[in-house]
């Protein structure tokens, strides 16, 4: 990437990450079948300040084989000079993993491991722009107490990514039969 292009790149995600936003249309959960179990995905483009464009989406995405448990969520954004989507504001509930910051990280961060994450932008936008195509180690917050059911995670994210209407987003389909 050159220097131009990460100005660019930084430049779209503060527009993006301080815009209002909302849902252009409501989408269902869909299977994808990338591990054995497959995975719960749900995703729909953003409108922007009331504005549609900018290549913006929110994705969700959780096993099938789980029940309000490792939970992804992220906006993503498109920018014709990159490969893929860069990853905005994710937000991790109950994952499987933890996440260890680095040890550059903002002092009270630096080194710290956490279950249950997100990574504000603002702490992230200075570092490696590849924390935002997760080729470089981003630094993660600790999650609020008091987030334990997915209609908790989805206000977190809505107030994160100043999108109300994430709220709606049904629960996924998950199975309690396949636990």
């Amino acid at each position: 990437m050159t220097p131009e292009q990460r100005g660019q790149l930084l430049n779209h995600l503060d527009s993006v990450n301080a815009a209002s936003k909302s849902i252009d249309a409501m989408s269902d959960w869909y299977i994808v079948f990338n591990r054995p179990t497959g995975r719960l995905e749900w995703q729909a483009a953003l409108k922007l300040n009331g504005i549609l464009g900018g290549g913006v989406s929110a994705r969700l995405a959780t096993p099938v084989d789980t029940w309000e448990a490792d939970i992804y969520g992220q906006l993503e954004v498109k920018m014709a000079f990159l490969p893929r989507a860069v990853r905005l504001n994710p937000v991790e509930w109950r994952p499987k993993r933890p996440h260890t910051n680095p040890a550059n990280a903002p002092r009270g961060l630096a080194l710290q491991t956490f279950f249950g994450r997100w990574h504000p932008y603002e702490i992230n936008r200075d570092q490696d722009v590849n924390v935002f195509l997760q080729g470089a180690v981003g630094i993660a917050d600790a999650l609020p107490d008091g987030i334990i059911s997915f209609s908790d995670y989805l206000k977190f994210c809505a107030i994160v990514w100043k999108c109300p209407d994430i709220e709606r987003v049904p629960p996924p389909p998950w199975s309690r039969s396949l636990l």
